[in-house]
C-alpha cells in the first residue's frame, strides 16, 4: 500500500547534511512505491497570517 509523504526542509545549504539525509529518505521511499512531495522552506517566501 503506497503512501503520500510530505518532506519539509528548512536548511538553506543545498549540499549540507540535512539535504543529503532527506534525499536518501526520498530515494528509498520512492523505490518502495510511495509518492513524495518535497518543500524547501528556505527557498520559499513564508510569512505569517495578515488577516
Amino acid at each position: 500500500m503506497s503512501k503520500k509523504i510530505v518532506v519539509i526542509t528548512g536548511s538553506p545549504r543545498k549540499n549540507g547534511n540535512s539535504f543529503a539525509m532527506t534525499e536518501a529518505f526520498i530515494k528509498e521511499a520512492e523505490a518502495k512505491g510511495h509518492s513524495v512531495t518535497r518543500f524547501d522552506a528556505a527557498e520559499m517566501h513564508v510569512g505569517g497570517c495578515h488577516a
